[in-house]
């Protein structure tokens, strides 16, 4: 490689991801309220939840298209409101998948996005509880639509995802001593993991595989 390229070699690579960037942004156009839109996380712990899922898919939100913009109700560090660029900007590479719930009339649409809001400033769960004292990312819409009678995603036993591994055990082991179910009367580390195992979690891929909904678009090379 010659002194040259290896100048403009960082240069080209940037101009690449700006490039990606730009276009991500604006390659879809039939925003929706309702819409639900998925990305693979840059947070410490999305490479965690990747394994347990086998899916890129490791942070998601609902669409609210207004007269003020198209935003992502999402849980982050609480649930809030992102403006869709921002949020398209976290995920890595830029890329995002959207799905539609399928046969959602306009109505239930509005009302979905009105349960998700009714979290807004819920802090984020970090122990993936199906309680909304704290509210994780796809547990948010698995709220939100329940509560116009619509269920979309499998609650599925963590036990039952791919946890035991350097990547899950870590995840959960680091925090064991502040999970509620085991403050509430395990002292020790192999039962407060044997409890974590029995507990139901939504994931992201599971609420994209729902039959109940359909994928509209994806700039992922390996979407589900």
């Amino acid at each position: 490689m010659t002194g040259i390229t290896r100048l403009l070699g960082p240069l080209v690579l940037l101009l690449l991801a700006m490039t990606h960037d730009a276009r991500a942004a604006d390659r879809f156009r039939d925003w929706q309220t309702g819409d639900l839109i998925f990305q693979e996380s840059l947070s410490p712990q999305a490479t965690a939840i990747r394994v347990a899922t086998g899916s890129r898919y490791s942070h998601m939100g609902i669409v609210l298209r207004s007269a003020g913009g198209i935003r992502v109700i999402e849980a982050a560090r609480t649930v809030s409101e992102t403006p869709l660029k921002a949020f398209i900007a976290r995920g890595a590479r830029q890329d995002y998948a959207v799905y539609r719930v399928r046969r959602l009339t306009s109505g239930q649409a509005a009302a979905a996005v009105e349960a998700a809001r009714t979290y807004l400033g819920r802090p984020y769960d970090i122990f993936f509880r199906l309680d909304p004292s704290a509210i994780y990312c796809s547990e948010l819409p698995f709220y939100a639509f329940r509560a116009v009678g619509l269920t979309i995603g499998q609650a599925e036993r963590l036990g039952d995802l791919k946890i035991e591994t350097p990547e899950g055990r870590g995840i959960f082991l680091a925090r064991w001593r502040d999970h509620p179910d085991c403050r509430a009367g395990v002292s020790a580390q192999d039962e407060c993991w044997s409890l974590i195992k029995t507990q139901e979690i939504v994931t992201p891929v599971s609420i994209a595989r729902d039959a109940a909904v359909k994928r509209v678009v994806s700039t992922f090379d390996d979407a589900p």
